[in-house]
């Protein structure tokens, strides 16, 4: 039985110029869609990689491990890698309050660790060291391989050649804890007088969502639940971390959905113009069924060739993107493309059914078609009503008549207007619910979000020194600058009710169990994590005229047992001016038993903002008080060993208020290189953070419109191919149209008035849809988002209208000049 197969192929090359608007179509949609996805991909990937290289790739780490311990992980079905730190001594700095500790590692345990060499290798001999760059700093020496470097190492003078240059892990440096890494022959030699520690760092083989039960299970195999310390930030990451990547889907979705309508429109237009041919076919004995595959294998056939090209397409963009705006979006310097299998078959997947579900309907049509509907005229019909009334005489009234019959083709041909009508509505209502969400980014709002002052300075570590009084009087003479809001840092638990009698004699942390060997960790859960900021007297100034209920007296606030709290933690926790609360902090006595220090305090104010930005736990607490007052948190006696207040021998918040008039451009210089004394700090310029908040969101907003631009050029390109299609076959009715007296001016008329109305009903549609989409984003975002504010976005909705009438219009002339310059006869012609 005869197939027809060959004839898809014949009408593809017939009809180039409609193949290649569905090819195109077909390859921008699989593009966008792949550069989406692997976009999003990397951005998640590049997150990770800036976790892993914050806090450590590894899942668990077991301190030390003994031999047949760490064969039995390894050995372990759960384990995937293992990566094992031996440790021979250290060289103390009191001054840094840091330790130099000298390790062999391989690559893979640097990896674990969140480190790697930046430069030149890992030692292979004796005589040589890799040294991370917080051990070059405690060295004084410049992180460069080709160095030489005495170390006194158990009582040895030994010289060293440095090799290579290892990164720092950032949990690590907090730690203060610096790393020499020699070679396993040095390290045997170094060994020999000293008792080896082995620390073993390994990840497991499971879900992200069962990390941390994988992790406990090896633990619990081996019997080292109690020494075993869990990758906390990771592994929360990782659980919270969705498997479907939503934006990106939806985003996908949206461009497959833009391209279903736009071959929907080509693939229903071809049919309508073989009518006739499929009737021919019919009579010559084809059966509904092979009608439909013929249309779908043109479908398939162009999918064939757009898939490839749209995902070389993809990949090159999504290349283009984080170039453009990979450091921006992400703030990652390590920001890099990732491709994924998954990445690239979500693409092709979208993009092929995008094309198969687009050409159902049209093929379905074209298999239902008779030998006699065939035979019948086809195309648009006239009415005689028209004839007539052109033949009365109403060509007097042309206008008139020419959108009345504009008005009356959109009705007879409803399915063809709705599908036109859709394409525009899909892009303008994204183009105004993308411009109110771009244009709704207040960048002032954002950057003091971040930095309230002009500079900041941060050293929020509690093992890193930081600037002392001296520091802030030095700041406070720069000339220009006004004030210096300087603030300690204690953590600890607010208590806002309290009526235990026995709470000051409780123990929360801790016994020594004999039998284990170690301390049993008890966590108190009572009340709210807390982060209390001891302000010196200049920021508690500053906070005076923020007060919104209370009052700050600074006699009071140096004397008096007061704190602040601002106004969003007093909502937040029902906090108000006058509340007694209860402030815990905890001390650990010479035998490592942690005990609370419980101090009554009284709500003084409640402000509208702190001078500085901080932050606390999720659920946790923010409150200020002045810094006179930490003293008398700390614990009497000789049995203190440690306690919570270490923070407190240095401001872990410096803010920098200049004068009216100042120039930052000179001050910055300055402050910048105070900050650069201290390890671990942080420098924040409000100038330059708002100049980066702009750039990113310049950055956002043209990948947005991109993407807006995008969609919409897909949909033009079906509303101009269903256009032209349509008026091509309403060529007959045009000649006889004209025949009867239509001037091709009126002509014209009436094919703007089509494209007017095409425009004016999407553009309805698109205000009405886009105002609603933009509240939703509004409604999901206000929580997450607090610059974000609820505004009809008039500038999108004006251009969005614009754009729809525009689009309607010249899609409409553009299609029609071809038909219109014909002539009576050649029109009224029988279209083949």
């Amino acid at each position: 039985m005869k197939r027809y197969t060959e004839l898809s192929g014949k009408y593809l090359s017939r009809r180039l110029r409609r193949t290649f608007y569905t090819l195109l179509g077909v390859a921008l949609a699989v593009a966008f869609i792949t550069a989406i996805m692997i976009t999003f991909k990397s951005i998640e990937s590049s997150e990770i990689r800036a976790l892993e290289d914050s806090v450590g790739a590894y899942h668990g780490k077991v301190e030390k491990a003994t031999d047949s311990e760490i064969l039995d992980m390894s050995a372990h079905v759960l384990t995937e890698d293992v990566g094992i730190q031996k440790i021979a001594g250290f060289i103390d700095f009191p001054e840094e309050k840091a330790s130099l500790l000298i390790e062999e590692a391989d690559g893979l345990t640097l990896r674990l660790r969140g480190k790697r060499v930046t430069n030149g290798r890992l030692p292979e001999k004796l005589g040589e060291i890799a040294i991370d760059t917080f051990a070059a700093q405690l060295l004084g020496i410049s992180s460069k391989t080709g160095q030489r470097v005495s170390l006194n190492i158990n009582g040895n003078e030994r010289i060293f050649e440095v090799v290579g240059i290892i990164s720092t892990a950032i949990q690590e440096s907090s730690l203060s804890r610096a790393f020499v890494s020699v070679s396993a022959q040095e390290f045997s030699t170094i060994a020999s007088k000293s008792e080896v520690v082995k620390n073993v760092y390994f990840t497991v083989d499971a879900e992200n969502k069962t990390l941390r039960i994988a992790a406990q299970k090896v633990a619990s195999d081996l019997e080292l639940k109690d020494r075993v310390r869990y990758n906390g930030s990771l592994i929360y990451h990782l659980e919270t971390l969705s498997p479907v990547n939503w934006p990106a889907v939806v985003l996908g979705l949206l461009v497959a959905v833009a391209s279903m309508v736009s071959i929907y429109n080509t693939v229903h237009i071809s049919v309508l113009e073989r009518i006739r041919e499929f009737g021919l076919l019919r009579a010559a004995g084809a059966t509904a069924a092979q009608i439909r595959k013929v249309v779908l294998r043109e479908s398939i056939l162009v999918s064939v060739f757009g898939i490839p090209i749209g995902l070389a397409a993809g990949v090159l963009l999504s290349f283009a993107v984080a170039l453009y705006a990979g450091f921006r979006l992400t703030g990652l310097d390590g920001f890099a493309v990732s491709i994924t299998p998954l990445s690239l078959v979500v693409g092709a997947v979208l993009g092929f059914l995008s094309v198969v579900f687009s050409s159902l309907i049209p093929a379905f049509r074209a298999g239902k078609i008779s030998p006699v509907e065939a035979m019948r005229q086809y195309g648009v019909e006239s009415t005689g009503c028209k004839i007539r009334k052109f033949a009365a005489g109403e060509s007097a009234y042309g206008e008139k008549i020419s959108l009345k019959l504009a008005k009356r083709n959109m009705i007879r041909n409803l399915r063809t207007t709705a599908i036109s009508v859709v394409s525009m509505t899909i892009a303008a209502t994204l183009f105004i619910a993308f411009s109110y969400f771009a244009g709704n980014f207040d960048t002032e709002r954002l950057a003091r979000g971040v930095v309230k002052s002009d500079f900041s300075i941060r050293v929020t570590g509690m093992y890193d020194g930081g600037p002392n009084g001296k520091t802030i009087e030095d700041l406070q003479s720069i000339e220009g600058v006004e004030t210096v809001a300087a603030a300690k840092f204690l953590t600890g638990r607010l208590l806002s009710e309290y009526e235990d009698p026995e709470m000051e004699s409780k123990t929360y942390v801790t016994v020594p169990d004999p039998q284990a060997g170690m301390r049993v960790t008890m966590v108190d859960q009572s009340g709210k994590y807390m982060a209390l900021l001891a302000y010196n007297r200049a920021g508690i100034e500053l906070m005076k005229s923020k007060v919104i209920s209370g009052l700050i007296d600074l006699a009071r606030m140096t004397s008096e047992p007061l704190v602040v709290i601002d106004v969003e933690n007093s909502n937040r926790h029902n906090i108000k001016a006058g509340d007694r609360v209860l402030l815990r902090t905890y001390y650990l006595t010479k035998s490592m038993v942690q005990l609370p220090v419980n101090s009554e305090f009284i709500v003084g104010a409640v402000v509208q903002e702190l001078p500085s930005v901080a932050f606390t736990v999720e659920g946790g607490i923010l409150l200020a008080c002045s810094e006179e007052i930490i003293d008398r948190l700390r614990p009497e006696g000789n049995d203190v060993h440690l306690t919570m207040m270490d923070y407190i021998d240095h401001y872990s918040y410096v803010d920098i208020y200049l004068r009216r008039g100042a120039n930052p451009e000179t001050i910055e210089p300055v402050v910048e290189e105070t900050a650069k004394r201290y390890r671990n700090s942080t420098f924040l310029s409000y100038s330059q953070y708002r100049k980066e908040t702009e750039n990113a969101i310049r950055t956002l907003s043209t990948l947005v419109y991109g993407l807006i631009a995008i969609v919409g050029f897909i949909g033009i390109c079906g509303i101009t191919n269903t256009i032209n299609t349509t008026i091509i076959l309403r060529r007959r009715e045009f000649g006889i149209l004209r025949a009867v007296g239509m001037t091709g001016k009126q002509l014209k008329a009436m094919l703007t008035y089509e494209g007017l109305i095409f425009g004016l009903i999407s553009a309805i549609l698109s205000v009405v849809l886009g105002v609603i989409l933009s509240y939703a984003v509004y409604s999901l975002l206000k929580t997450e988002i607090g610059h974000l504010n609820w505004s009809i976005p008039w500038v999108g909705i004006v251009l969005a209208v614009v754009g729809t009438l525009a689009a309607g219009v010249l899609t409409t002339l553009a299609s029609s000049r071809k038909v219109t310059s014909l002539s009576i006869t050649e029109s009224i012609r029988a279209i083949e």
